[in-house]
């Protein structure tokens, strides 16, 4: 009767200490992975947000500028040709998910003039701070270490 008793007990399926432990130490180092990738796609939905927002910023000045009345005899003010790295505009400062960001403008206004017609190119250049890219070289010309340029050409009447 004793020997079935040991025979049943010794049968018994069951995880040592060392095979738990093992697939602990699986499970941690697939959960760190996941953690990293995690945190990475966070990190660029968040500059995918800032990115719409300064893209927002510029496609409104650049309508603004596109809805002023110019002509060859008579360029309005606010559309008189620009040289060198533009004219800068006030900065927008707004906060996105908690975060406040300030972002720097500017606009520059070319003449270009064809055989045909006297063209104008308007670009509104929108830059901030990447506050992950800590150190990242200043672009020109808004002096910031992120940007982007929206442009479009009009067509004096």
């Amino acid at each position: 009767m004793s020997y079935n008793n040991k025979q049943k007990h010794r049968d018994q399926g069951g995880f040592t200490l060392v095979e738990i432990m093992i697939a602990l130490l699986v499970f941690m180092v697939i959960m760190l992975g996941v953690a990293a990738g995690l945190l990475a796609a966070i990190r660029t939905n968040k500059g995918n947000v800032v990115r719409d927002e300064a893209l927002r910023i510029a496609e409104s000045e650049l309508n603004q500028l596109k809805g002023l009345q110019f002509s060859d005899s008579g360029v309005s003010g606010n559309l008189a040709a620009t040289s060198g790295n533009g004219l800068a505009l006030p900065d927008v400062a707004t906060t996105i998910r908690g975060v406040p960001i300030t972002f720097a403008r500017t606009k520059r206004i070319t003449d270009v003039v064809t055989a045909i017609n006297t063209l104008k190119t308007v670009e509104v250049v929108v830059g901030w701070n990447d506050p992950y890219t800590a150190g990242g070289a200043l672009l020109t010309p808004t002096n910031k270490n992120r940007q982007l340029s929206v442009s479009t050409i009009l067509i004096m009447q």
